[in-house]
């Protein structure tokens, strides 16, 4: 473990009520089969009275606006992933400045000397607005998405960040995006190295500075910290969110590949929302549900939203022969700009107290 480990508060989050696509699973049928395994009918829905735990529900894009935001307690998040793997420090390229426009580029050089650069999006007049929330973005790999400046080309993170209500003091959030390294273990260039589990990690590391030094501008609302990202950097953000359970309220992920990360207090991991495609060749529709039942029995939250072609909701993973390679690497370079209400909406239901 990472050091000394108390229960968070519990956040029941139950295993009760799962179906498949054609109606309730039984015991008949394959385990290994995850399709339509998150699946629910509209009565065991409708029959669930006000407050009971939420199940296994189907993907989800519902978060009542009206809703107390979800208080966690830094004290009970401390030390709680285990340590495992070792840095990926060979770096087989220099990572030079991001061209984020619009942006302020911060730059640092971490323990391996490598420089480092976050692109931080400030909310317009923060100083006169009060603490505002603050997303931290993890870019994707592949398809010219491994790079901070992929935020404004593949997403609508900037066009929201004015107006959308993530509980700050008034409407609106800043966003710092973390640029990744060039390492051996890279198989699209920049990444982040998500298999080094340890509070020393460079791009953990990264982040903290980045993190910290827009804190120390007095325009951050501290409960409200966010870990955000796609692809290899959704496995970063999830990863973040874990190792730094202490400061990060909770997670958003588009596509993540099943974090290497493993939780090892009685209570249960940061919450955070999931949206992946049903037919994805690198982040598995049936992979990521494994992992997400795994969770469910950890008690945490999760909200998952299973996407097919655009950005509605698929009744179950796609059928493999119906998911080709080809199809299956576009699905996942294609972050669902449909679905952004439901990430923000997330987020804005928790803080830390």
């Amino acid at each position: 473990m990472l050091g000394g480990a108390v229960p968070l508060a519990l956040f029941v989050f139950g295993v009760a009520g799962f179906g498949s696509a054609c109606g309730d699973r039984t015991t008949d049928g394959d385990p290994t089969d995850l399709h339509g395994v998150f699946d629910r009918s509209a009565q065991a829905s409708a029959s669930s009275p006000a407050g009971a735990p939420s199940g296994s529900a189907a993907p989800s894009s519902s978060t009542a606006a009206t809703a107390a935001p979800e208080a966690r307690d830094p004290a009970d998040a401390t030390g709680c992933v285990t340590e495992a793997g070792t840095a990926d420090a060979t770096i087989t390229r220099t990572v030079g400045r991001p061209a984020c426009r619009g942006a302020e580029v911060l730059e640092w050089r971490d323990a391996s000397g490598a420089p480092r650069y976050g692109c931080l999006y400030a909310a317009r007049n923060a100083e006169s607005r009060g603490p505002l929330p603050l997303v931290v973005y993890f870019h994707g790999t592949g398809g010219g998405l491994d790079d901070p400046a992929s935020l404004s080309k593949v997403t609508k993170l900037r066009v929201r960040q004015e107006t959308s209500d993530l509980g700050g003091a008034k409407p609106g959030f800043h966003i710092i995006a973390v640029q990744g390294r060039a390492v051996a273990g890279g198989k699209y260039g920049t990444t982040f190295d998500t298999a080094h589990i340890a509070p020393d990690n460079l791009d953990v590391a990264a982040a903290d500075h980045f993190v910290d030094a827009v804190r120390e501008r007095g325009t951050v609302d501290d409960k409200r910290i966010y870990a955000v990202g796609m692809g290899r950097g959704a496995t970063m953000a999830i990863t973040y969110a874990m190792i730094r359970a202490d400061r990060v309220a909770a997670f958003g992920a588009y596509a993540p590949l099943v974090p290497d990360a493993k939780w090892s207090c009685s209570g249960p991991p940061p919450p955070g929302i999931v949206e992946y495609r049903a037919c994805d060749a690198i982040a598995s529709c049936e992979d990521l549900e494994s992992w997400m039942l795994s969770r469910d029995e950890q008690r945490a939250e999760t909200t998952r939203i299973r996407l097919g072609e655009a950005d509605k909701e698929d009744p179950s993973c796609a059928v493999k022969n119906k998911c080709s390679k080809k199809k299956g690497e576009a699905h996942h370079l294609r972050w669902p700009k449909g679905r952004e209400k439901d990430l923000l909406g997330f987020l804005a239901q928790h803080r830390m107290k």
